[in-house]
């Protein structure tokens, strides 16, 4: 989502689910903490690097906490 900021890209999920804000922020942090991206979580991702982009990526699934990651 290219409009979003790099957090509200990996919560956007967990929002549509109904997820409440604080969980929400909590989880996203614990994600970009995991990814090193936890300086980046205020960005657009057209400021991000491939690399950092594939994170972001990584980092809405990753918050979903999904039983298999592949």
């Amino acid at each position: 989502y290219p409009h979003m900021s790099v957090a509200d890209n990996m919560g956007f999920a967990l929002k549509i689910a109904g997820v409440n804000k604080t969980d929400i922020r909590a989880k996203v942090e614990e994600a970009a903490k995991m990814l090193d991206l936890t300086d980046y979580l205020d960005r657009k991702p057209k400021a991000l690097s491939g690399g950092q982009r594939q994170r972001v990526a990584m980092g809405r699934a990753i918050v979903r906490e999904p039983q298999v990651f592949l």
